[in-house]
């Protein structure tokens, strides 16, 4: 999955912009300087997050926007969201709620944003597509529980409040996707072992 050479903040913020990976940028910014700090954060986790919300939404342009759009809010707060224990959950958090926001599932509804579709994360990998397609006959609202849990090993009781659950409700939907990913595991050709780390993806 290709990550974009540069993030640009909101509009307006044009001092804020963050230059990653530019070998031929002339913007010099100090070490200690909340910018550099933003910066630095988002080369370091902006891959891993943008994975982790492509196993949710089976759409890798999707999930890019929704990370990107997650920054943009913390970029806005970023002077509160670094004092925080895990600033990259809550990036994460706010990219998993715009995915199961009201207007993108109208979107999805009417055709005008995909919601599935294991070709849109391209991977070479047999196994790792084999996982994909069984991810993609999951619902949405299982599917965000077990990859939130086995993928992002977030606390139970966080996807619980993300998802609106009680924590004995988050934890039995986790068990049934669980159940749900395996069973359809097992019903695909003997080349692809049921037993597939898809934590590796």
């Amino acid at each position: 999955m290709e990550r974009p050479m540069y993030y640009q903040p909101p509009p307006g913020d044009v001092a804020a912009t963050t230059v990653l990976g530019d070998p031929g940028a002339t913007t010099v910014m100090e070490p200690s300087s909340p910018r550099a700090e933003f910066g630095a954060h988002f080369e370091a986790n902006y891959p891993r997050l943008v994975a982790q919300l492509c196993l949710i939404t089976l759409n890798a342009t999707q999930a890019q926007d929704l990370v990107q759009e997650a920054y943009a809010r913390a970029w806005q707060r970023w002077s509160e969201i670094r004092e925080l224990p895990d600033p990259a959950g809550w990036i994460r958090h706010m990219a998993v709620r715009g995915s199961n926001s009201k207007w993108r599932r109208v979107l999805a509804k009417f055709g005008l944003e995909k919601s599935k579709g294991a070709a849109e994360a391209p991977t070479d990998d047999p196994q790792h597509r084999a996982v994909l397609e069984a991810l993609a006959e999951i619902p949405p609202y299982r599917r965000r529980v077990l990859v939130l849990a086995d993928i992002a090993h977030a606390p139970l009781i966080e996807i619980a409040e993300l998802e609106g659950l009680d924590i004995g409700v988050a934890e039995a939907r986790l068990a049934f996707a669980r159940r749900e990913l395996n069973d359809l595991m097992a019903l695909r050709p003997p080349t692809v072992p049921p037993t597939a780390n898809w934590e590796d993806l």
